[in-house]
């Protein structure tokens, strides 16, 4: 056979998803995939990792090299991750904060829709599996789309039951063209995969109908359109600040629980939502270390202070529009020095703050739920 001289390039492969009727199973199962997934727009698509059971055992008598005949492996009872990066949209954003916090709440506005995703203790769930309701809890058909084989079908990978592990949100001045970004993991304990097409499991050579995929939105939330910056210091009165970067981690703690008959997992254990992240605003008349605007006093005092971001004017009444608003316990102090200034940084942890949120998102998108 001759060797085959094309090459593939590195944004070549996509990643896609489609939110799951019922947890784990597969959305199109007839054939090639004919799903509408939609596609997730990173720079380099990066493949599922499958996390077999393995094991390579020396066993008494074989000698002094392992025998492959003494190496168990199974399929069945395994993990996949894959890994993400982008730049948010208002429909993605939306989407990946429910895959990770497992909770939401929507309402109509000025004729479309406003995604609530609250971190708190009032509706959000230990796990996942069985009956979804309302899209919660939420799984996606996750699709590695790699090789362009034909005009329409393309091959990859499919990954059923599908969720996100960790989420982390950054804007940066100076870092991804200023535009609020997203990064984390996807993560499924629907490790068998059979191969070829029509599988009602993950899969392996998977063909998908690449003509059906949804393009992802432009829109992005850029640091110079936010309207609102304001953080409580000292005597608890919110000031306004000069923001240098925001950043935000979300992790649940994934665990696969039980088998089905084909080793996938029954149940998604999710244990602890813990929301760390870190802020860096400039160093001011407004944040010192002087009586009513001290930062070290509020880190040492163990203060729980109130952050609120906000695009447009505070309503999410129309498109692009977002509040973020964080109760926040700093972990440290510290400083930045650069030709910009002196600014503080200031680590911290996300806490419900009696019946305030640890952390809630408002966002104005053009969908419902139903649309994922």
């Amino acid at each position: 056979m001759a060797t085959d001289t094309s090459i593939l390039a590195q944004n070549e492969p996509r990643l896609g998803i489609k939110a799951e009727t019922t947890y784990g199973t597969t959305l199109d199962s007839t054939a090639a995939d004919d799903t509408a997934y939609r596609q997730l727009p990173v720079v380099t698509a990066s493949v599922p990792k499958i996390e077999l059971i393995r094991e390579s055992r020396l066993l008494s008598g074989r000698g002094f090299v392992k025998n492959a005949a003494d190496t168990y492996t199974n399929d069945k009872g395994g993990t996949v991750s894959c890994p993400f990066d982008f730049w948010a949209t208002p429909k993605l954003l939306s989407q990946f904060l429910v895959l990770v916090g497992q909770v939401h709440s929507e309402a109509e506005n000025q004729g479309s829709e406003v995604h609530t995703i609250s971190f708190d203790d009032s509706g959000m769930i230990g796990r996942i599996g069985g009956t979804i309701s309302s899209g919660i809890p939420q799984s996606v058909n996750l699709a590695y789309l790699g090789r362009n084989v034909g005009a329409s079908y393309s091959e990859g990978i499919r990954v059923n039951g599908s969720i996100v592990s960790d989420l982390s949100l950054d804007l940066s001045a100076g870092s991804n063209s200023n535009n609020l970004a997203i990064s984390g993991n996807f993560f499924s304990g629907h490790s068998y995969m059979a191969n070829g097409n029509a599988q009602t499991t993950s899969a392996t050579e998977q063909s998908f109908n690449i003509g059906n995929w949804t393009a992802p939105e432009t829109s992005h939330y850029n640091l110079a359109a936010l309207t609102t910056k304001t953080l409580d210091v000292d005597d608890g009165s919110a000031q306004d600040f000069i923001l240098k970067n925001v950043g935000f981690s979300i992790s649940n703690g994934a665990n696969r629980v039980g088998y089905n008959s084909n080793g996938d997992a029954q149940i998604i254990a999710l244990p602890e939502y813990a929301i760390t992240g870190s802020l860096t605003i400039k160093y001011d008349a407004n944040f010192d270390y002087g009586a009513t605007r001290d930062v070290l006093q509020d880190f040492m005092d163990g203060d729980t202070l109130s952050l609120s971001l906000q695009w447009g004017d505070g309503t999410v009444s129309s498109a692009g529009e977002m509040n973020i608003s964080a109760e926040l316990q700093y972990t440290g102090v510290d400083q930045d020095i650069s030709e910009s200034g002196i600014f503080h940084v200031l680590p911290f942890e996300c806490v419900v703050n009696s019946s305030t949120p640890a952390l809630k998102f408002e966002i104005f998108t053009g969908e419902a739920i139903s649309a994922w």
